[in-house]
């Protein structure tokens, strides 16, 4: 009775809750001398690449949209051939003024001796307008639909052949005809860079003998001044001569007529019977003098001829040496404009053939443009339409089909409008408190629960204006655009952003679980080639709270343990 009273009462309950306790520090103390401990190991890898940290938001994807025009001209993809000389008249406008071997100058009037007119006439090209046709094409079949993936280069629609054989057989035959233009300017473009070559080998050699040319030339008609006034004293010696002979024969012609008269008076007054041998002999003697009058007399009259012969030659000799001597101050002139001439052909010579050269070069390169262009055009043609079907520009998912079977497609018209994937961003409110981290510019990492292994780089592009809510708190939305491959996210994904403040990059790193300390010491564990596992001293540096950077003591690929303890 005694005990149960004892039970019952307050000091009795209280021995038995120190007996209970008692009991269950004895079992307690009994378990963990009987428990066991056991030891694993996992493997992980040192790594390379860059260390992290910095303030961290949640997010989700915004991707923007575009759109896919349809940005073919087919009205400028139609051009008209029409010949034009434009190219060549600015080049004769150029070289009007150059030299030419015959000592002439090119002149804008076409004259035959304008050679580089010749020249580049040969290489005129063709110019290519358009027809201002107001083209469209007519679709026959819708290929997509909204919330479809398409890859760049899919079919958006099928057109009415009809609306498309046309324009392609057009493209087509421009793309030969200017082909075929290009090989005529290279075959010109040949036989002109001859001419001109002709043509500075010419100017090059008449100016290498100019100076030669214009002595020549000077004492060629040196020499016949010369020989004139040669002429001019002959002629003067000979009416010197005829003179002194005439005055001669005069004086010679006088004498005989006294001789004659006195020969008449004698035998005039000569008795014919009375003194017949004197009358005889002044007989005799008169027709002696009579005959040697007029011997005398002829004597003069030619020689009056020759004197008046000698003095017309005299004065034409005089003639002919004047007109001579104009002839050379003349010469000396144009001789000496030839020579300034010849001069500058032989100065100029290489810098025309470069001029000459650098246009046919300009020409041939303005049909390889127009070439190039209806390559262009072709090619434009081609990205947009194959096999009478319009084409994709982009990869993504159609967010809406702009046109109908039925509808026609003129250029500007809307095709179809789809995710941007080059404009993936996430907008985040962050505290004024962090802005003193992030600034336009500022790099930021990503991470999404699908892809845990992938980390996505992005760049901060935007940032608003500070703002106050409804608590006080003052925050900014702050934009980031993600860069690389993000073909895997899509719109309204959550991921949790990153805003880089401090980094150390292309480093070795290990995961901290691996890193044990001891003092100012750091270690990992590793597995020798016989299993044994022993610990090795490493150098650390940054740690980003997941890694830590290795300094020194392993190399990336090296296998380090993460131990872990089960107890049973």
């Amino acid at each position: 009775m005694k005990i149960q009273n004892f039970i019952k009462s307050k000091k009795g309950i209280a021995a038995i809750c120190v007996l209970l306790v008692l009991v269950l520090v004895i079992g307690i103390i009994y378990s963990q001398s009987n428990r066991t401990e056991e030891v694993t190991y996992r493997e992980t890898k040192v790594q390379y690449g860059n260390l992290t940290v910095g303030i961290t938001e949640d997010g989700t994807v915004d991707i923007g949209t575009v759109e896919q025009v349809f940005e073919l001209d087919m009205s400028a993809l139609q051009r008209t051939d029409t010949s034009s000389d434009s190219t060549s008249s600015s080049i004769e406008d150029t070289m009007r003024g150059i030299v030419l071997p015959g000592g002439g100058m090119t002149n804008s009037g076409g004259g035959g001796n304008n050679m580089f007119s010749q020249i580049f006439s040969m290489a005129g090209g063709t110019d290519y307008t358009t027809t201002g046709d107001d083209s469209s094409l007519e679709i026959a079949e819708v290929a997509v639909s909204v919330g479809q993936q398409v890859e760049a280069g899919d079919v958006l629609y099928y057109l009415e052949e009809e609306s498309v054989a046309g324009l392609e057989e057009e493209l087509q035959s421009n793309v030969e005809k200017a082909r075929a233009d290009l090989d005529v300017v290279y075959a010109d473009q040949v036989l002109s860079k001859q001419t001109a070559e002709i043509t500075y080998k010419s100017n090059a050699a008449y100016g290498s003998y100019a100076q030669t040319e214009y002595h020549t030339s000077i004492q060629n008609q040196q020499n016949t001044i010369t020989e004139k006034q040669e002429a001019l004293d002959k002629a003067r010696v000979s009416l010197n001569r005829y003179e002194e002979q005439l005055a001669q024969a005069a004086t010679d012609y006088e004498e005989a007529l006294v001789v004659l008269k006195n020969s008449e008076w004698s035998r005039d007054n000569t008795g014919k019977w009375n003194d017949t041998y004197s009358y005889v002999s002044y007989f005799q003697l008169a027709q002696n003098a009579q005959s040697n009058a007029d011997t005398l007399e002829t004597k003069k009259e030619q020689l009056e001829k020759n004197v008046e012969q000698a003095v017309q030659n005299v004065e034409t000799c005089e003639n002919e040496l004047n007109a001579a001597k104009r002839t050379l101050e003349s010469l000396k002139l144009s001789a000496r404009q030839t020579y300034d001439l010849r001069v500058l052909a032989y100065d100029t010579a290489q810098e025309n053939y470069d001029i000459t050269l650098a246009y046919l070069e300009d020409e041939a390169a303005e049909q390889e443009k127009v070439y190039a262009e209806t390559l262009e055009k072709w090619d434009e043609y081609s990205s947009h339409i194959s096999d009478n079907a319009v084409l994709s520009k982009y990869s993504g998912v159609i967010t809406s089909v702009d046109l109908a079977a039925g509808d026609s497609i003129a250029t500007n018209s809307t095709l179809i409008t789809l995710y941007d994937m080059e404009e993936v961003s996430m907008t985040v409110t962050v505290d004024e408190s962090d802005m003193d981290d992030i600034a336009l510019g500022t790099k930021a990492n990503i991470s999404f629960t699908a892809y845990p292994e992938d980390i996505f780089e992005a760049s901060v592009t935007e940032i608003a204006d500070a703002a106050t809510d409804s608590y006080g708190n003052v925050t900014v939305d702050v934009t980031i655009t993600m860069q690389g491959d993000v073909s895997g996210l899509f719109q309204g994904m959550t991921g949790e952003i990153t805003f880089i403040t401090r980094e150390s990059k292309d480093v070795l790193y290990v995961s901290n679980r691996a890193v044990t300390r001891e003092g100012t010491k750091s270690y990992v564990k590793v597995m020798d080639a016989n299993g044994n596992i022993t610990k090795q001293e490493i150098t650390t540096g940054f740690s980003d709270g997941v890694n830590t950077e290795v300094v020194e003591g392993l190399k990336e690929g090296d296998v380090v343990l993460i131990e872990s303890r089960v107890s049973e």
